[in-house]
């Protein structure tokens, strides 16, 4: 397994760090957002979390080790409902990292592939994508439209949406996920790949876990500083459901200590 690509008892534990349990009923809200955030007029907040990873806390970090760093989206005022979704590869508007001397750290090569299945494992893109759609590439940044169409979004290979029709008087079942052509106008929005909702009283949610030694090379150690600005689709009143309008969120900036990192094995 590719180091970083969480697995549901790493989720469990990243989250851990960041808030209580949303089971614990008699919490203030307030502690849920304990990491760096911002919040927009709207009511959105952005939070950046850092986390020291799925290890053993009671021993030294070993020899370059990074941590993890989980983004999330919420409110204290407001519940989304549905509709709202990630963007079709996992990217964000604005995702930059820079040392103690101002300089940008340039992403790995590989860095911005594939950031969806964070969330959303074993996904089938389509072969024609616009370049802003694109998963794969080192760019952890996007220029996202501001209205999009449904189509964009990946598939999970296992997913698959059955419509009955009937031919020679018979109920015969169609595979609808088999043809890209004609699957989304009849998939539900809040059942896509990509999905997400913010509940006021329950911990934020999370956007995307990332681990920093999957997106940099770091040469020295030191402080450095991280901005994220993550974007969000909506699917609004339009006459057709597959419209989806961009929904900016908060530019969040926190310090993040890294160190000099060696391949893990």
């Amino acid at each position: 397994m590719k180091i970083g690509r969480i697995s549901t008892i790493m989720l469990a534990l990243l989250l851990s760090q960041c808030f209580v349990r949303a089971g614990d009923t008699h919490v203030n809200p307030s502690e849920f957002w304990n990491g760096a955030w911002q919040e927009d007029t709207n009511g959105w907040r952005v939070q950046l979390c850092v986390s020291p990873n799925n290890r053993d806390l009671r021993l030294p970090p070993p020899k370059g080790f990074n941590p993890d760093l989980i983004v999330q989206w919420g409110s204290i005022v407001r519940n989304s409902g549905g509709g709202y979704l990630r963007t079709p590869n996992g990217k964000f508007a604005k995702f930059q990292l820079r040392d103690a001397d101002g300089n940008v750290i340039p992403p790995k090569p590989s860095a911005g592939t594939n950031l969806l299945e964070n969330a959303h494992p074993r996904l089938i893109h389509d072969t024609n994508l616009p370049a802003w759609a694109e998963p794969s590439g080192g760019s952890l940044e996007a220029h996202f439209p501001k209205t999009i169409t449904a189509d964009v979004y990946p598939r999970e290979q296992e997913t698959h949406s059955l419509r009955i029709i009937t031919t020679n008087g018979l109920p015969v079942a169609i595979d609808t996920m088999a043809s890209s052509t004609n699957r989304h106008p009849r998939r539900i929005i809040d059942t896509m790949t990509g999905n997400i909702w913010a509940i006021k009283d329950l911990p934020p949610e999370t956007i995307n876990m990332l681990h920093f030694n999957d997106l940099y090379s770091i040469t020295k150690e030191g402080d450095y500083t991280l901005t994220v600005q993550p974007v969000l689709y909506k699917q609004y009143n339009h006459t057709n459901p597959a419209v989806l309008d961009r929904v900016d969120l908060p530019c969040v900036t926190t310090k993040v200590h890294l160190v000099p990192n060696v391949r893990f094995r």
